[in-house]
């Protein structure tokens, strides 16, 4: 917005005082000037005040979708939330649990059966190896080889024909 009185709006001046009449002129021209002037920085501030209307009505519409959506929010979260959380502290605890058992275990004696660790361990873990596909994939690997191990350990040697026969 530019003022509506400038230098340049005004009559000039010289060093001489203005006629009766000249003067009168020069103070309506001024008068409308500072009217205008007026009446532009009124519609300004009402056009201010419509803007800050409508946005305190937006304001007041976002509150109230917030205030909606706290009652509807359960205040202990919801089922999901609750089973996600349960999981979590479940895993957490064997977890925990399996690597307590193995330090234990190998600070009393270093030279303990790792294949009773790795079985300790794999009962601490089967509740919880769904939850994460890694795991469930570590797990299956884990125990896949203990089995191994426990078959040729339980299977016969090797055969010898002469090692039954009576002499």
């Amino acid at each position: 917005m530019q003022p509506a009185s400038s230098s340049t709006d005004l009559p000039p001046r010289s060093g001489y005082p203005l006629p009766a009449g000249a003067q009168a002129e020069a103070d309506r021209s001024r008068r409308a000037a500072l009217q205008k002037e007026l009446e532009e920085l009124q519609q300004e501030s009402e056009e201010g005040k419509k803007v800050l209307e409508n946005l305190a009505v937006k304001i007041q519409g976002l509150r109230a979708e917030v205030e909606r959506q706290r009652r509807l929010k359960p205040e202990k979260g919801c089922s999901s939330c609750q089973a996600v959380t349960l999981q979590v502290d479940a895993a957490a605890q064997s977890l925990l649990g399996a690597a307590g058992h193995v330090a234990r275990t190998l600070l009393r004696d270093p030279s303990a059966n790792r294949d009773e660790l790795l079985g300790t361990v794999l009962q601490y873990v089967h509740p919880v190896k769904h939850l994460d596909p890694d795991l469930d994939e570590l797990y299956l690997r884990a125990q896949a080889t203990l089995d191994h191990r426990a078959a040729e350990q339980s299977a016969p040697t090797s055969y010898s024909p002469q090692a039954t026969l009576p002499e």
